[in-house]
């Protein structure tokens, strides 16, 4: 190697080291606001969905705040404050951002409550929900060097001049072609994944509507059934969208992803309830046997996520009328658990394949929609993320159980 590619090699680094530094700097808060905007934005659609405003609120957690607003400004609802003695919120940042046709997101300090709040608006139909919840970030941690992590920068920086100097001098130019193509042939295959999966909801989207554009004269009924259809087609697409970006997270900044003290059968029922539609229409039966006071150290996101997938993947391919359990048993400083349906279960073949993305085991009678083929990825990523494993294994006389381990 000469030396003008180590010099280039070294201003490459350099930048390399500064954007990673600025993006360390910054990540974090931006990250925290799209998680907490997400879980607003399921908030104000469970509360567009219902009328009595009160019984809603009293099953979120303490911590969220709720405001119902007319368009002209006026406080029709709200979970803290008497609504008829509130002034008027048009010029809210969020209710302003929300009516000019965007969903309306801020950060401020609250006039009621004097601490910074996540503001998120959704305008619906000739009302705006708004809610919000504190948002508390330890940041002073970013505002000094990481000396461990400049010094190993500094050391790979040092190794990779060593060994791609070695490397150059023994590897030749057929081998770096065969590397660039392999890499080239991965990106291509994941990038047609990600594209195939992204078509399939836009197209069937785009059918509806043009269905409808072509058919002013259409029934009313049938008119309610395309949009309906398109609707669903574009939760499919959200979710896809949300779990991509979830394992890229898992994968590429995992540092980003904080821990904290969490209630294992508060997280597992606020999933259960959040498929109860799904579990009661089909018949299943839930027996969730983790303890009250179960306590694991982990991300909130990825654990819901693990438990949101598994009880999914049960609802969409196990079919009417089964039992789903929730166990564990405390060896040592680990939690391991157990999930188990007793539905149809997955053949030996496909058993071993079932954790890699956007694999699917053939089914022609899936009990719902098919699925993006992420859900146990994450699952499997998020086991992996808090250092535990996962095995899949089938159940007698027929079923499909999943044993994990986390950290209590």
């Amino acid at each position: 190697m000469n030396k003008r590619y180590i010099i280039w090699f070294v201003a490459v680094f350099a930048v390399f080291a500064s954007i990673l530094t600025a993006v360390e700097l910054s990540s974090e808060h931006h990250y925290k606001k799209a998680i907490l905007s997400a879980r607003l934005e399921s908030y104000s659609d469970i509360i567009a969905r219902t009328d009595d405003y009160a019984s809603t609120v009293a099953l979120f957690p303490e911590k969220i705040r709720v405001s119902v607003v007319r368009t002209d400004g006026s406080v029709i609802f709200d979970s803290h404050e008497a609504a008829e003695l509130m002034d008027n919120h048009l010029s809210r940042p969020e209710i302003a951002g929300c009516l000019s046709g965007v969903d309306g997101c801020s950060i401020r300090k609250s006039e009621t409550a004097g601490i910074d709040y996540i503001y998120y608006a959704r305008r619906y139909g000739d009302t705006v929900v708004r809610t919000a919840l504190p948002f508390e970030l330890k940041e002073q941690r970013f505002m000094h060097p990481d000396w461990m992590l400049l010094m190993t920068i500094a050391f790979m920086f040092i190794a990779g001049v060593l060994i791609i100097f070695v490397l150059s001098r023994r590897f030749g130019a057929e081998a770096r072609k065969e590397t660039d193509a392999k890499l080239q042939s991965q990106k291509r295959r994941m990038t047609g994944n990600i594209a195939h999966e992204l078509r399939t909801p836009v197209t069937s989207i785009r059918g509806y509507l043009e269905t409808l554009v072509d058919n002013p004269g259409m029934d009313t009924d049938r008119r309610n059934l395309f949009t309906e259809r398109a609707y669903l087609q574009t939760l499919r697409l959200s979710d896809l969208i949300r779990d991509i970006s979830l394992i890229t997270k898992m994968e590429e900044a995992p540092e980003l992803l904080t821990r904290e003290h969490l209630g294992i059968r508060k997280l597992t029922e606020e999933v259960f309830d959040e498929f109860a539609g799904d579990i009661e229409s089909n018949g299943i039966r839930v027996e969730n046997h983790i303890p009250e006071d179960l306590c694991v150290k982990g991300n909130h996101s990825l654990l819901y996520a693990l438990f949101r997938n598994l009880v999914e993947n049960s609802i969409r391919y196990a079919g009417n009328g089964t039992t789903i359990t929730l166990a564990c048993t405390l060896a040592d400083d680990r939690i391991e658990f157990r999930y188990m349906d007793n539905g149809k279960g997955v053949s030996n073949e496909h058993l071993e394949h079932i954790f890699e993305r956007f694999y699917r085991v053939p089914e022609e009678n899936a009990h719902r929609a098919e699925g993006s083929g992420l859900g146990l990825s994450i699952v499997r990523n998020a086991v992996t993320f808090h250092g535990g494993t996962i095995t899949a294994s089938p159940v007698n006389p027929h079923g499909l159980c999943f044993r994990f381990s986390l950290p209590a």
